[in-house]
């Protein structure tokens, strides 16, 4: 795993662990909508910090025939809320790409270099693009990391996006004390 260093404003140096890397057809919309806000069914993210943090998932068969999945919890809701204080409390770093096509496999680049927490699927990329996914990866890396609540209204397109935070989802594992911290965080800028 690695991490990424960020400056802080009292000159102190916060180091951030890559916890996920994703591709997305609108990048920004994915990142709002299925990560920080939704649940563990659409997102794949959200599914493994679930799990990372120790909830158990419950997948019932619909009566269309597809799958639903939910923590099993009494109250699916209880769970739903912990992984959305996790992931909104962390920041994404995110870059556009010239198509979809390129975003899915640069993805698989980034997850190779950077190897996130969370990401335990690796699929070889098209190696003959290595410069320009080098390039792609380096751009990303230097972008300022977001919050939340500051990726509504920035350009978006086809692209790849990493999550990082300072604690990885399975240190929340049976922690009440730090589980309770990030509930009561709300948003961070």
């Amino acid at each position: 795993m690695k991490t990424s260093p960020f400056n802080c404003p009292n000159g102190l140096v916060e180091t951030w662990k890559h916890i996920y890397v994703g591709d997305s057809r609108n990048v920004v919309k994915r990142i709002i909508t299925n990560h920080c806000h939704g649940n563990v069914e659409g997102s794949a993210l959200r599914k493994a910090v679930a799990e990372a943090i120790g909830y158990r998932l419950r997948k019932t068969r619909r009566r269309n025939g597809s799958m639903r999945i939910r923590i099993d919890l009494s109250d699916p809701n209880e769970g739903e809320t912990v992984v959305s204080a996790y992931i909104k409390s962390g920041k994404w770093k995110y870059i556009v790409c010239e198509s979809y096509k390129e975003a899915h496999d640069f993805q698989w680049y980034a997850i190779s270099k950077l190897k996130p927490v969370l990401n335990r699927k690796m699929q070889p990329w098209d190696y003959s693009k290595t410069r320009r996914y080098r390039e792609l990866l380096s751009r990303m890396l230097k972008s300022r990391a977001l919050s939340c609540n500051k990726l509504h209204n920035k350009p978006t397109g086809p692209g790849v996006y990493i999550l990082l935070h300072q604690l990885a989802p399975e240190d929340l594992k049976r922690n009440p004390i730090i589980i309770q911290k990030f509930l009561s965080l709300g948003p961070l800028d």
